[in-house]
């Protein structure tokens, strides 16, 4: 049986960020709970996999830290479940293993993955990085009225897609946004359930369009559907799925279009290791959609920081 440490600064209170650490190793659970205490989050640590999954039957963490190698059941298997579970699918896990081959052949990606031995530095910088996704973690991840997930979420798994990069630098991803205009005319002529139905209908092209696995949001406050394409393996590839996502808005522009006069913009930033953070892409996003609407580039066009850079 295995044993689960809690750490609760004194004079603290309980609505701090919650990382559940899951390793048995005692000098590297030592080195995380220091990292993550100083970083704010309430640690809990547990050195059995067994232990693990009762506890995250308990509570929902905002992180966990995972080991593959594990007594009672394997880390791999604590993967699996967390991604099957409705209520924790959704909870960002970093694995640390010191088998890089093993790692490659998990059945589940997860989020992030670090190699034995962590270095404190590369700990901590990971953790400062993510801290401004602290916020978005307790929110809800979905939209209520189209399904997808929320703008909030979706800076969670960029913050993820970032991390990743910079451990393997060659890496590329891409945030594609795609938004109807003029939207105000959209939230003018129809009423509210008439507004929610049109956005529903148009996620559910987006759902089609697109693969399952893709992290898909939308933002309620401007109207912007932003996916994160976690690999781009050719430059060919955000050519071909914007394409893709551009022949479905059209044809739904053409069959939902209701007088509307409705158009659509479209375009993929490409990310690579040089970006410091999550806010600096959404803004480059922001800047993308803005010269493009002022007609820049053709529509839809593919982004790097360069060409932002020039205008």
């Amino acid at each position: 049986m295995g044993f689960i440490f809690y750490s609760q600064p004194k004079g603290k209170g309980m609505d701090k960020p919650i990382a559940l650490i899951v390793e048995d190793d005692r000098d590297i659970l030592a080195l995380f709970r220091h990292v993550l205490d100083i970083a704010g989050y309430q640690t809990e640590i547990v050195m059995n996999g067994m232990d693990a999954m009762d506890r995250l039957q308990e509570i929902k963490p905002n992180i966990v830290l995972l080991d593959l190698q594990l007594p009672g059941l394997s880390g791999v298997e604590i993967l699996k479940r967390m991604r099957d579970d409705t209520r924790l699918k959704s909870v960002p896990v970093v694995v640390i293993t010191a088998y890089a081959p093993y790692a490659d052949a998990l059945p589940v990606e997860p989020d992030l993955l670090l190699l034995k031995p962590v270095d404190i530095h590369q700990l901590s910088n990971l953790v400062q990085r993510l801290q401004a996704t602290q916020g978005a973690m307790n929110e809800p991840t979905h939209d209520k009225v189209t399904g997808l997930y929320t703008k909030s979420f979706f800076t969670v798994r960029l913050a993820f897609s970032l991390e990743r990069i910079k451990q393997s630098p060659f890496r590329r991803f891409g945030v594609l946004f795609a938004e109807l205009t003029p939207l105000a005319d959209v939230k003018k002529q129809l009423d509210v359930e008439e507004q929610n139905a049109f956005f529903r209908k148009l996620a559910d092209q987006f759902r089609v369009t697109l693969r399952p696995t893709d992290t898909i949001a939308w933002s309620s406050y401007d109207g912007v559907f932003l996916t994160l394409i976690e690999d781009i393996p050719s430059p060919e590839a955000p050519l071909k799925i914007v394409g893709r996502v551009r022949d479905g808005m059209k044809r739904f522009v053409e069959n939902h279009n209701q007088g509307l006069g409705l158009r659509v913009n479209l375009g993929v930033l490409i990310c690579d290791d040089v970006y410091d953070g999550i806010q600096p892409i959404m803004k480059d996003v922001e800047r993308a959609r803005a010269q493009l609407q002022a007609g820049l580039y053709t529509n839809p066009s593919i982004f790097d920081r360069e060409m932002l850079a020039r205008h």
